[in-house]
C-alpha cells in the first residue's frame, strides 16, 4: 500500500482511540486523534504527540530500508516502535477491500447488498466495468466514491434491471476505510484523485 501521505492516514483510522502493542517488546500503547492532531498514550499513561514531520521522515526511510527494527529510525524519530504498529495495523485493515462485480461473484447483488446492511459507516466506489479494460475510456465523469447511505448506490426501485448495482454497466467496490477505497480507485482508473458524490461530501463537513 501507499504511504505516502501517512499521518493524514493515521488521523483517519486512530480518529477513534486504538489500542495496539509495539512489535519487538509487545508493549501496549494507545494512540488516537484529538482536532485533527495525533497522540500517543503509553502503558505508564504519559501522552505526547507525533509530529508530521517526524512521520514523513519515518516514511521516507521505511521506503528506502523497509526495515521493521524501530532502532533503524532512532535518528529520525524515536516514536517509530509506534509507527511500524500503526503501519501493520493500517494494513492489515486496508486489505478488506471487497469487490462486487456480477462476472466475478455468484449473487453478486444480494452479497452488495448484505455488505451494504453490516457497513452502514463504509464507503462505496461506483466505476465502470470497462474502466479496467479500456485505456481509451476517461473514468473521470463515471468513477465517484459514495457514502453506505446514499440512495444513488442503494436504492434499487430507481432502477428497473434486476441488478442494477452491480450487473449492468457497472460495478462496485466496497470499504469501511475511505482512504483504502480510493486508492483502489487510483490504482484502477490510473485518476491522480477521485470524485466524491455529495453526500460524502455533507457526511465528512
Amino acid at each position: 500500500m501507499a504511504y505516502k501521505d501517512f499521518y493524514h492516514l493515521m488521523l483517519e483510522y486512530f480518529s477513534q482511540p486504538v489500542e495496539l502493542f509495539t512489535g519487538s517488546r509487545n508493549v501496549p500503547f494507545t494512540l488516537y486523534t484529538e482536532e485533527q492532531k495525533l497522540f500517543v498514550r503509553n502503558g505508564k499513561d504519559n501522552t505526547s504527540r507525533i509530529d508530521p514531520k517526524e512521520v514523513a521522515a519515518f516514511v521516507e526511510r521505511f521506503e528506502e530500508s523497509e526495515s521493521l527494527l524501530a532502532k533503524d529510525y532512532q535518528d529520525v524519530t524515536f516514536k517509530a516502535s509506534y509507527l511500524l504498529a500503526a503501519m501493520k495495523y493500517i494494513t492489515e485493515q486496508s486489505a478488506s477491500v471487497l469487490r462486487f462485480h456480477s462476472e466475478e461473484l455468484d449473487n453478486s447483488e444480494v452479497q452488495y447488498k448484505n455488505w451494504l446492511n453490516a457497513n452502514p459507516e463504509g464507503y462505496v466506489l461506483n466505476l465502470l466495468k470497462r474502466s479496467e479494460i479500456s485505456e481509451a475510456l476517461d473514468p473521470a465523469s463515471s468513477t465517484c466514491l459514495h457514502s453506505v447511505g446514499c440512495s444513488s448506490i442503494n436504492n434499487e426501485r430507481s432502477y428497473s434491471h434486476s441488478e442494477p448495482f452491480t450487473g449492468n454497466d457497472y460495478f462496485k467496490i466496497c470499504s469501511v476505510s475511505l482512504y483504502a477505497l480510493e486508492q483502489e480507485a487510483i490504482r484502477i482508473t490510473k485518476l491522480s484523485s477521485v470524485r466524491r458524490h455529495s453526500c460524502l461530501k455533507s457526511n465528512m463537513d
